[in-house]
């Protein structure tokens, strides 16, 4: 598998430029939110980065309102990522069910093939869902619709893995680097969960714990979370160049 494609498809610029996109919209709002104030470098969660701006009531009744762009940073930027992810599921689903129709798979694995393209568009809406739900006015739904979307891209991460190995000469390295990166990412949520605050939930820590908590009594857990997005999702995806090669997003 090559690490960069210089003479790309339009299907491949579509691909990388939502993933630069969802990159570029979580560092910036981190160097943001770190440089002004709002946040300790060691380590706000990811959805801590849509607090600001925010208007809360302070203890002597008086609402107060601070100012800030990462948020609105955050949110439009990974909801653009979303968007134009649609596209790319879809164009994977033809091509896998084309190869497996070819490769003469059982149809248990054209199930599974539509079942990973079902999958990645839930996904996709929980991801949506979850960056316009801010994480300080609506913690729950947002936890909610955050756990659907990071346990549905591990799973249909796996799924895809099965499905391709189906496919007659598929490249065992490429298969070999999205095993890798789907182990990692189930590692790091296992981890993530395992160093959440005692008497916290997982999913709902920042309702357990207040808006105005320190970072550090979370970093752990916030570092395999970025971990989980940077390997089994920003990583794997970008994996899918390969499939996308010579491809069109529109014909």
């Amino acid at each position: 598998m090559k690490l960069i494609y210089r003479n790309q498809s339009q299907a491949q610029k579509v691909l990388n430029i939502m993933l630069l996109i969802a990159f570029l919209a979580l560092v910036i709002p981190y160097i943001i939110g770190v440089s002004n104030g709002h946040h300790e470098p060691w380590l706000p969660t990811i959805s801590e980065l849509d607090e600001y701006p925010r208007e809360y009531t302070n203890e002597d009744g008086v609402v107060v309102k601070e100012g800030g762009p990462e948020g609105t940073l955050w949110s439009a930027g990974l909801s653009l990522a979303g968007i134009i992810s649609i596209p790319i599921w879809i164009k994977l689903y033809n091509k896998w069910d084309g190869q497996l129709r070819s490769s003469n798979a059982d149809r248990k694995w054209l199930f599974s093939n539509l079942l990973f393209v079902v999958m990645a568009q839930v996904a996709t809406v929980s991801f949506i869902w979850t960056v316009n739900l801010p994480l300080n006015q609506y913690p729950i739904p947002h936890g909610v619709t955050a756990g659907l979307y990071f346990y549905l891209t591990l799973l249909l991460g796996t799924v895809a893995i099965l499905v391709v190995r189906q496919i007659d000469n598929y490249p065992k390295d490429v298969i070999k680097i999205r095993i890798a990166l789907n182990v990692a990412g189930y590692a790091s949520m296992i981890l993530l969960a395992l160093f959440v605050p005692e008497g916290v939930k997982p999913l709902f820590m920042y309702k357990s714990l207040g808006p105005d908590h320190e970072h550090g009594v979370h970093a752990m857990a916030s570092l395999f979370e970025w971990l989980m997005v940077f390997t089994a999702q920003i990583g794997y995806f970008y994996t899918f160049n390969y499939d996308l090669e010579d491809e069109s997003i529109i014909e």
